[in-house]
């Protein structure tokens, strides 16, 4: 039967999936890059600003797979609402919005990553908006605690 605790595990082991994948990725974006290039006949002045795309967004991507990681292993610890947490959520919301700002940026040259820095932003903003219910609810946690 499904239940929390095999959720958790399947998102930590996507999460380590991913991770690989990014690493991976941003290993062979070079290669990965030209064949694209080359096979949908583009210009072949963007390879070099593709690549630093990659690599540039690669960066707070990992960053933030590794933090949500550690989030979801403070989760499977039955650790939900403590400070850690809301630091993990922060660390994630501010690099999706570094990211959205790589894209922004790299939309100058290739107009696809404009919407990849809108969906980022998005993100990083639900994100905002859910490391700040978790940080309330661990106020009220700690203030229940010490209420008799």
């Amino acid at each position: 039967m499904w239940n929390s605790s095999k959720s958790v595990l399947a998102s930590s082991v996507c999460t380590k999936i991913v991770i690989v994948i990014v690493i991976l990725t941003a290993v062979a974006s070079p290669y990965l890059v030209k064949n694209y290039i080359s096979y949908t006949m583009k210009d072949p002045d963007i390879i070099t600003p593709l690549v630093m795309t990659i690599i540039a967004c690669a960066v707070p991507g990992l960053m933030a797979l590794f933090s949500l990681d550690r989030l979801l292993t403070n989760i499977k610890r039955k650790e939900v609402f403590i400070e850690k947490n809301v630091r993990h959520l922060r660390v994630i919301s501010w690099c999706s919005f570094a990211v959205s700002v790589i894209s922004l940026i790299s939309g100058f040259y290739y107009l696809l990553f404009l919407i990849i820095a809108v969906a980022a932003a998005f993100f990083g903003l639900i994100l905002r908006v859910v490391k700040n219910v978790i940080e309330q609810a661990l106020i009220i946690k700690n203030e229940n605690d010490f209420t008799i």
